[in-house]
Order: C-alpha cells, then sequence, then structure tokens
C-alpha cells in the first residue's frame, strides 16, 4: 500500500503546489473513483480499514487545500520544513465556483457515448480506429489524434471516465515520468479505450508496448 503517511498533501492528490481549485477538485474526483468502496481498479488490494485510512487522509487533504486559510497555514508549515520550495506558490485564484463533479462544459456521458458512435460512422475516423488497431504498438498521441478527430475534449474525457485531466495529457503526450502505476494506467487505458469504441485490451498492450512498460 502506498504509504501516505510520508506524502505532503500535493503529493497524495498529485497535484502542483500552486494547483488552483478546479485542479484539486479534478485530483480528488480522481482520487476517490481509484481508492472508492466500488473502485474495481483497487478491489482486491487493500482491507476496507486500510481503503478507510486512505479515503479519509484524501477527505483532509482536500478540505484542507480548498480552504484559503488553511491551505496559507498548511504551505508555511511545509515551507518551515523544508518540504516545500516557496517560489512555486504563485497566486492561483479561481475565477469562479467549480462543482465537484460537473466541470463546465460536460455533457454526460450517456450523451457523449452517443457523440461518439455517430462522430464514428464518418469514414475517416472510422479508417484511423482501423489504422490504430492495426498497429504494433500504439503511442499516446494515436489515442489524442483520434480523440480530436472525433472532437471530444479533455473535459469530456474526464466527465465520462474521472480520469484526471492532468493524467490524460500525460497518457496522451507520452509524457511516462508522469503516468499513474501500471495497474491504474492499464484501468485508465481501459476506460479511454471503450469511450472511444477501440478494443481495450488491444489499448492496454499496445500502449504498454510503446512505453516500454512490462
Amino acid at each position: 500500500m502506498q504509504n501516505f503517511e510520508k506524502l505532503n498533501y500535493y503529493e497524495m492528490l498529485r497535484v502542483p503546489a500552486n494547483a488552483s481549485l478546479f485542479e484539486l477538485k479534478q485530483a480528488y474526483a480522481d482520487s476517490l473513483a481509484i481508492y472508492g468502496h466500488d473502485s474495481l481498479a483497487t478491489y482486491s488490494l487493500f482491507s476496507e480499514e486500510e481503503r478507510r485510512r486512505i479515503l479519509k487522509t484524501l477527505e483532509t487533504a482536500f478540505r484542507t487545500l480548498t480552504d484559503a486559510a488553511r491551505r496559507t497555514a498548511y504551505d508555511q508549515s511545509l515551507v518551515q520544513a523544508g518540504a516545500l520550495d516557496p517560489s512555486t506558490l504563485a497566486a492561483n485564484q479561481p475565477k469562479k465556483p467549480v462543482p465537484l463533479f460537473d466541470p463546465p462544459g460536460t455533457t454526460g456521458k450517456a450523451h457523449l457515448k452517443r457523440k461518439i458512435s455517430k462522430k464514428l460512422s464518418d469514414a475517416s475516423i472510422n479508417q484511423l480506429s482501423r489504422d490504430i488497431a492495426a498497429a504494433d504498438a500504439i503511442s499516446g498521441r494515436d489515442l489524442k489524434k483520434l480523440r480530436e478527430k472525433i472532437g471530444v475534449s479533455l473535459e469530456e474525457i474526464y466527465e465520462a471516465t474521472r480520469i484526471s485531466i492532468s493524467t490524460i495529457k500525460a497518457i496522451e503526450d507520452n509524457d511516462f515520468e508522469n503516468l499513474p502505476s501500471a495497474l491504474y494506467l492499464k484501468n485508465f487505458l481501459r476506460a479511454y479505450a471503450s469511450l472511444v469504441k477501440l478494443e481495450p485490451q488491444m489499448v492496454i498492450d499496445g500502449y504498454l508496448k510503446h512505453a516500454g512498460i512490462q
């Protein structure tokens, strides 16, 4: 089990120290999807007690970092302990409140699936899907090209899959250093592939081969 006790709140949520409120909410929603009681990704990894402790710790981190006064005090404690460079604490005030599970511009998972199914009837998009399926290895650029060809935004992918936008970008940009562990990556690739109507295991195997991940 990941030793959360040795991580600071930013590391727990996998966000930078100057993360915006929107980024924090995305990261927290992503964490809940991974560690929640009904999560298939971590079903066999943690006992109920371990899962309860992780969720409680993540909630504390989220509530601290989304409260301006508590976040300032927490940041100061990290700086004093030498665990945080004060130059990274650039002001990043949200322009307006953002709901935790409903980012602006999203249209709902069912609507998005219908939109994607309709787009895939386009000959050029269908051909691109077949080309990806025929490839020996699959890069994040291939997935990004298909997503953009279909006309699906990062926010829509997040809304439908609960994969944080930062993780989607890391996958699409082949940013291997910032990818999650192989277990979570496989589950994220499965969700992404299913959404854009690619065979999930094919995408998982092809992407891991391209990334050199066993």
